[in-house]
């Protein structure tokens, strides 16, 4: 009977700490480019990210018949930031072209430093971008 009692909480103890620690909120920042407009959409899923940059501006321009956007972070905080991103095009359909290719990318983003991030459309059929920026933390 002891050895059951010392069995259930052993079990009991391990779930605890499991529901705990797996609670990584891995949503990030967003910013949706309509090329053919001109609007700009950000929106920032999460809370620890909101807090720690900021999207100053977002410009956007055509280089040989692809669509090109500049977006330009800042870090709002004192210290280094890890970040992951990745820059998604899509057609007039919302449909994303050529997703496989488009991997997330590494940015350290020093204290109280601006970076700009830039992605070329691999399609003339590419009308809109979205910048998802992930903590690195949270990523792995």
């Amino acid at each position: 009977m002891k050895r059951m009692t010392t069995l259930s909480g052993a079990v009991l103890l391990t779930a605890a700490l499991a529901a705990l620690t797996g609670c990584v909120e891995t949503a990030g920042t967003t910013v949706t480019t309509d090329h053919m407009t001109g609007s700009s959409l950000v929106m920032e899923d999460s809370t620890r990210l909101r807090d720690q940059i900021q999207i100053l501006k977002v410009n956007y321009d055509e280089v040989n018949g692809l669509k090109r956007v500049h977006i330009t972070l800042q870090s709002s905080k004192h210290r280094r930031l890890r970040l992951n991103y990745r820059i998604a095009w899509f057609d007039a359909n919302g449909m994303e072209v050529d997703a496989a290719t488009k991997t997330y990318r590494n940015l350290i983003l020093e204290g109280r430093d601006t970076v700009t991030v830039t992605g070329l459309a691999n399609s003339p059929a590419c009308v809109t971008s979205k910048l998802r920026v992930r903590d690195l933390e949270a990523a792995d």
